[in-house]
């Protein structure tokens, strides 16, 4: 009896098959959970309409759920996620000067909180199938706070009460 034999007991071959057949089905599903998300997230930038709401009745919580709050958020905005996110901060926050970038090809946007010369916060809104941290980094690095939104997550609403406490929380306010 070999030391796979002993650690898993009989049929080891077996069972690495059939682990392997599942790895390989989860990694499938996920490359075109990525796809469909890529495709989602291309149609957020352009266009404000919300995704269909669910009538499975699940639970909603704090700016995430099934169905669209009847709340202010940047899918019922008249405008794109980042023109929505610019509002927001600019008549909550008009202490701060905003300065906004597209980075990696316009598929993000930065948002920097600036208190005189000084960053006070670094707002980024990305894709949540990004896995890009160079921003974040750069921040820890700088000792600068750091915020992240994603666009185009099913279910996340990012409604203006939830934008604006976390944006407070982060500016100590």
């Amino acid at each position: 009896m070999g030391f796979l034999d002993k650690l898993f007991g009989s049929n080891v071959a077996d069972k690495l098959k059939n682990a392997a057949e599942t790895v390989a089905k989860e990694a499938t599903n996920a490359v075109n959970a990525a796809v469909n998300s890529s495709s989602a997230a291309t149609n957020a930038r352009s266009a404000s309409t919300a995704p269909a709401p669910s009538s499975s009745g699940a639970e909603s919580g704090f700016s995430w759920g099934p169905t669209m709050p009847n709340e202010e958020n940047q899918f019922n905005y008249p405008g794109t996620y980042d023109q929505y996110f610019l509002d927001v901060y600019s008549k909550n926050f008009p202490a701060y000067r905003l300065t906004t970038e597209p980075v990696r090809k316009g598929s993000a946007t930065v948002i920097t909180f600036w208190s005189g010369e000084a960053k006070a916060l670094v707002v980024e809104l990305m894709s949540d199938t990004s896995s890009a941290e160079s921003i974040r980094r750069n921040c820890y690095k700088e000792r600068v706070p750091y915020l992240r939104f994603y666009y185009n997550h099913q279910g996340w609403w990012n409604t203006k009460a939830y934008v604006l406490e976390r944006t407070s929380k982060a500016l100590n306010q």
